[in-house]
Formats: C-alpha cells, structure tokens, sequence
C-alpha cells in the first residue's frame, strides 16, 4: 500500500509537469493539531493529575504539491504527526508519518474538499525510568479518509481548515493484555483544526 500511494503521488507530480501549460503548481506547508481517538494508555503524575495518550492525537507538519486546474485542486503532501506527555522522570511519544492525497473544490471564499491519508510507521515509546512497560509499541501502516472544509479566499495565500480523519490503529508487536488497557484494535478517528501557507 504505502508503494501505492507513493506511485500515486509521483505520478500527480508527472502529470503536472506535462501540462504545466494548462495547471498551476503551487506549493504548500502547514500545521494542525488532532484531536480523539481511543485512549491507548493513560496514568496519573505524582501532583494527582492524569495524563493519557490517544490513537490519531497530536501534533502535525506537513508539506507538498498543489496541482491548480480551475476550481479544482490537487493537494500531495507528506507530513510528521507526534504527540504524547512528558515528566521529570521520562516521556511518552506517539509519532506517525502522514502521506495523503486529496481533491478540493474552491469558491471564493471556502475551499472543501476530501481524499485519502496513509500514515506509515505509527509508534508509541515509552521511555519512564523505573517502567516495566518502557520500550517501542508499534501499529501496522494504516490507510483513512480525510474530509476538510476551510475559508480560503481565492487570492490568498492561507487556509485555515477543519478536518475529520476516518481511521484504525492496529497493533504489530503488542496486543490486547500487554499493558492494563491495551487493545487489538483502536480508533484513531479524529478532528482537528490546521492551517495552510501556500506559495
């Protein structure tokens, strides 16, 4: 899948090169912040207060292409998720590559649109000294839909977006009774507020 979805973007790309006459190519940047999905672990510092790391939580940047062809847009972008608490004594991180691909129709004003995230790598680490439970939780790649709706006035460099992503983590090297609370399956469906820059 991830070859997949690679091929599918070079070739986005290609295909903007031969009719650069009849698109515009832009590039983009930005950076949103994911919020939900099922709780994967969750414990409590030592002021009493609790700390939990979520499925599809946290994080994001991200960059790329935008194939430009009327109201119509493109959008290739490969991106960095983390997210997760930290202490005096070690952190918890949830980190995910994001690859996505998503078609978009502009107004003047409003840009929505929808398309496909492949998130490769997904990995919790726990590194607490003292923890019995330190070490690497890994998922498998994973594939989920992505639909987002933003003001973006047709002149203007910026997006500011909402989002939902439609998705499941599954465990590689851990499952259900590896920890107090660790499952099979998680969903990592999750809204999220971003913003673009487009240049």
């Amino acid at each position: 899948m991830k070859k997949t979805i690679y091929q599918g973007v070079a070739g986005a790309l290609m295909l903007a090169s031969a009719q650069a006459g009849a698109m515009e190519l832009k590039g983009v940047i930005g950076m949103g912040l994911d919020f939900g999905g099922d709780t994967i672990i969750s414990g409590n510092y030592t002021d009493g207060s609790s700390w939990q790391v979520n499925a599809g939580q946290g994080l994001s940047f991200n960059g790329g292409v935008v194939v430009v062809t009327g109201d119509f847009e493109t959008q290739a972008t490969v991106g960095y998720k983390f997210g997760g608490p930290t202490a005096k004594n070690g952190t918890i991180t949830l980190d995910v590559i994001p690859v996505e691909v998503m078609e978009f129709y502009r107004t003047e004003k409003i840009r929505m649109g929808a398309g496909i995230s492949y998130q490769s790598s997904p990995k919790m680490k726990i590194d607490v000294s003292g923890s019995g439970l330190n070490g690497d939780y890994k998922f498998k790649d994973t594939t989920g839909l992505v639909v987002q709706v933003g003001w973006a006035p047709r002149n203007s460099i910026y997006s500011i977006d909402l989002r939902y992503t439609a998705m499941k983590y599954t465990p590689s090297n851990f499952g259900a009774g590896s920890f107090s609370g660790a499952k099979d399956e998680y969903s990592a469906s999750v809204f999220g507020l971003y913003a673009s820059l487009f240049f």
